[in-house]
């Protein structure tokens, strides 16, 4: 969702600037840059300017290259090191006359703003310090979350990220806090969104039908992403979606047995997926003899980095037991990568293991 498209469901909400605002600043956090020390967000409407201009820091107009510019600011804080300037264009006299004459006529007063004033009301020359301070905090609050997303995008659907930054607070009432959070809305791809929560504010979440809606719920704001995604919990409807994109995705046959899914390979090889759950289920690769090869679970008897979910890429003795994390979600749809990954790992080394045998045989009956 672009910024401008957030903006929108901010209006229709019945918003106000500020609060709008607030809105902005958790998506535009993921684009902050060093060398750009103000976020500039273009308005198309003039209403929702003066919606933006009734309750911002600064309301003001500038001219830059013999244009006017329109402009809501809003200052810099701890948690956003750049202030933001929501604004309109007069490109003639004639359009900023039109401009100036609506904004004034409902109520916004709009003293003149020359270079170094705005750049007082910027505070440019500090943001070099701030963006470092800011970004040094925000390094440490989201490297965990970065260490799952880039499990994530490795081994399941997710191709993309947003960390909603609190500063290593809570989200909704502020207070320190080591927990992470997160949901995943895929479709075609998927993207991941972390933030943190305390514990108290993480167990509210399990009355509602979704983080995200959640934090809307909670904040008196609207979710900007598909606001009626609902958690899933494996039923009927998520086993038969999960045979038809398995049967189609990994090219093969299907057979189903309550919640286990059993998918066999035209090479002989079978995956075989139990979801009971979205925190109990199973990948199994199986050879052509039904010896186990590789295994992914949500047993919680490993000590991983992100778990409990773990993968087992090889059972045989020696390595049975060297596990790491998985990333999966228990749902197969958005796990697909890795299974495909470990049943065409599996598939390759068989057809070595086979190849190596014919050569071993042909070398035996020449030497005969």
């Amino acid at each position: 969702m672009k910024i401008n498209e957030l903006i929108q469901v901010c209006f229709e909400h019945g918003l106000n600037g500020r609060d709008t605002d607030t809105c902005v600043k958790a998506i535009a956090v993921n684009f902050l840059e060093p060398a750009k020390p103000v976020v500039t967000i273009e308005m198309s409407k003039l209403a929702d300017l003066l919606r933006m201009m009734r309750t911002a820091d600064s309301a003001h107009a500038y001219v830059a290259g013999g244009v006017f510019h329109f402009n809501a600011l809003f200052k810099h804080s701890k948690e956003f090191p750049a202030p933001r300037i929501y604004f309109m264009k007069g490109k003639d006299l004639l359009e900023v006359n039109k401009i100036g004459t609506y904004l004034q006529s409902n109520g916004i007063t709009l003293p003149p703003v020359h270079d170094g004033h705005l750049a007082t009301l910027l505070d440019d020359k500090d943001y070099p310090n701030r963006f470092q301070a800011w970004h040094a905090r925000r390094e440490e609050d989201v490297a965990p979350f970065r260490g799952l997303l880039d499990g994530r995008v490795k081994n399941t659907a997710v191709e993309k990220g947003m960390w909603l930054s609190s500063g290593g607070g809570c989200l909704v009432c502020g207070n320190k806090t080591e927990l992470m959070s997160t949901t995943t809305l895929i479709a075609k791809s998927g993207l991941m969104i972390g933030l943190q929560l305390c514990e108290h504010h993480e167990n509210e979440t399990k009355d509602h039908t979704s983080l995200l809606n959640y934090i809307a719920n909670k904040m008196g704001i609207p979710a900007p992403l598909l606001v009626d995604a609902k958690i899933h919990h494996h039923d009927n409807r998520t086993i038969t979606i999960s045979c038809e994109a398995i049967k189609v995705e990994l090219d093969c046959t299907i057979e189903v047995k309550e919640k286990t899914i059993t998918a066999l390979r035209k090479s002989g090889f079978r995956i075989i997926l139990r979801q009971d759950s979205l925190s109990d289920y199973a990948y199994n690769i199986q050879d052509p003899t039904k010896k186990q090869i590789s295994r992914i679970d949500s047993a919680n008897h490993h000590k991983v980095a992100y778990g409990p979910d773990h993968i087992h890429r090889s059972l045989t003795k020696s390595k049975k037991n060297k596990v790491e994390s998985s990333f999966t979600y228990g749902f197969a749809i958005a796990d697909l990568k890795i299974i495909r990954k470990l049943v065409e790992d599996a598939e390759a080394n068989w057809e070595a293991a086979a190849v190596d045998k014919n050569d071993l045989n042909d070398n035996n009956s020449d030497s005969e």
